[in-house]
């Protein structure tokens, strides 16, 4: 098969182009997803250059050649800064800059041949691709979409590797002509359309990034950024079965915020919200890192505490009490507010299920309500403040 210059560069274009309209609807589909709108930009500049490269048909006139493999070459470096993007790192903007700028001078310097030319064209693409694959494959967690886009740019350079190999052995007489054409348009026909399936890879990782984001979502609550109900029925069930397995205690907070419809009904909804946020900031800064904050609905939240008894849980419900006594109400036009605690415990001597521990921190924070409020009740005890109180009004009593 001889190879035609003008059908390949043809097909660039129209390859290009149609997945840049793919990229272009998820683009404009799902606009917070930046890393799309870069493989977009990639896909675009692909066209470009495509189209550039398609002008100077089989002879390759200079000005045509130098441009449309510059809008090529750097296309294929904003595949690699896509990546990057994806995964939540800067930069690359400079490096394939740098990558294009010094491929463009090389094919200035060598474009008297043609063989030279093809090894500049072989070496700017393939550099971005290289780093690019890498960068999938060093990630901690792969994906498949990572596995796939990352084999399919090795296979675009592999296909490079053999074209460059080939313009070699035609520089130094050891190919013949015939046979490198025929080689050569297999080996840039697997470079095309290698390029088909790292972007099918792409897709895929987009997918599986979206959807993640939407069961993020579906988990947390929109107003505090806390996890939801949702997520709370399923850690509490998880918590309920590892400590079951292991025989490790864990403890629940089911917590109120006082008067709440009070704030609603004087200053109404939005000064509510306000508090809630305030509420779980404070909460989620307050307790310990393995303990985690839920918003239930209304105003009423949960902390699943693992690993931890009453008493133990009692600290962490005494200094958030405290804390929120204290900390509320400081900013401007923020009203200061008090919560109330209930707190039981799971531990391996009395099997509790997940349902009968929330009913008796359910209790346990009436039990604080009934007291007063701005307070915590333990289920099955007195906290360390009742038992003072009780303790000197004994001590009172055997005194008379």
């Amino acid at each position: 098969m001889k190879l035609d210059f003008l059908t390949l560069y043809i097909v660039i274009l129209l390859n290009s182009l149609t997945v840049a309209i793919i990229w272009g609807a998820i683009a404009y589909r799902y606009r917070n997803f930046a890393a799309a709108r870069v493989w977009l930009g990639a896909c675009v500049l692909s066209t470009i250059g495509g189209s550039v490269l398609a002008l100077q048909g089989n002879e390759g006139s200079y000005v045509p050649a130098v441009v449309g493999n510059g809008f090529v070459i750097y296309g294929f470096c904003l595949f690699w800064v896509g990546v990057r993007v994806f995964y939540g790192l800067s930069g690359g903007w400079k490096a394939s800059a740098a990558i294009t700028a010094g491929s463009l001078f090389l094919l200035v310097l060598l474009f008297g041949s043609l063989q030279g030319r093809n090894l500049v064209y072989a070496g700017g693409q393939s550099v971005p691709l290289v780093i690019a694959a890498y960068y999938l494959i060093s990630q901690q967690r792969r994906d498949l979409g990572a596995m796939i886009a990352a084999t399919a740019m090795i296979v675009g350079v592999l296909g490079h590797v053999i074209e460059s190999g080939l313009n070699i052995g035609l520089m130094l007489g050891n190919v013949d002509q015939d046979f490198y054409s025929t080689i050569e348009s297999y080996a840039l026909l697997c470079v095309i359309f290698s390029g088909v399936v790292w972007n099918f890879g792409f897709t895929v990782m987009s997918i599986g990034r979206l959807r993640e984001e939407l069961a993020e979502m579906a988990m947390t609550d929109d107003l505090t950024g806390v996890p939801n109900r949702r997520q709370f029925l399923a850690t509490l069930q998880g918590e309920d079965q590892r400590s079951r397995r292991t025989g490790r205690h864990f403890s629940l907070m089911l917590i109120d915020i006082d008067h709440f419809k009070r704030f609603n009904d004087t200053h109404g909804h939005a000064f509510g919200d306000r508090i809630l946020r305030q509420f779980g900031a404070i909460a989620t800064a307050t307790v310990r890192s393995s303990d985690t904050v839920f918003r239930l609905g209304g105003d009423e939240f949960a902390i699943l505490l693992p690993e931890t008894t009453a008493r133990q849980a009692e600290k962490v419900a005494a200094a958030l009490v405290a804390t929120v006594r204290e900390g509320s109400g400081k900013a401007e036009d923020d009203e200061r507010f008090t919560i109330s605690v209930g707190v039981a415990e799971w531990s391996p001597d009395i099997y509790v299920a997940a349902v009968d521990l929330t009913a008796k921190a359910d209790e346990a924070l009436y039990r604080a309500k009934a007291a007063g409020r701005d307070d915590y009740a333990i289920s099955g005890l007195k906290n360390r403040k009742a038992a003072m109180q009780s303790h000197l009004k004994l001590v009172a009593s055997n005194a008379s």
